[in-house]
């Protein structure tokens, strides 16, 4: 199974960098975190809702996530730790799923805004 070049969206992938403690401003701990991310790495694919409940076993028995990311890449280096921005929207990757022609990707809408690599929640 391919992608339909008219169903691909631009999206960018955020790779997880670090994860840094916020300090006050006299320099004491928080206990309070922020993640770090890299530079994007733009590139198209299909992204829609799930739907099904074959979709739903192929990411678990009760899965957490709201968007399904389908590549026709299945060797793009994506990890659960990054992140997806896509229509100005930042979204988790809660599942990375290969196979031989296709990379799925699970996805969940984050309540922070799409500044792209900046910090994190």
């Amino acid at each position: 199974m391919r992608t339909l070049r008219r169903n691909l969206t631009d999206v960018e992938y955020f790779p997880y960098i670090k994860k840094e403690e916020i300090l006050t401003e006299s320099g004491r701990h928080t206990g309070k975190y922020t993640v770090k991310y890299g530079d994007p790495v733009a590139f198209r694919a299909n992204i829609g809702t799930p739907n099904g409940q074959v979709q739903n076993q192929f990411y678990g028995i009760d899965p957490d996530y709201t968007h399904v990311m389908v590549t026709d890449d299945p060797d793009m280096d994506i990890s659960e730790t990054g992140k997806i921005v896509w229509k100005g929207n930042a979204y988790e990757i809660k599942a990375v799923r290969p196979s031989l022609n296709v990379l799925s990707v699970a996805l969940k809408k984050m309540k922070e805004p799409a500044d792209g690599g900046g910090d994190g929640a």
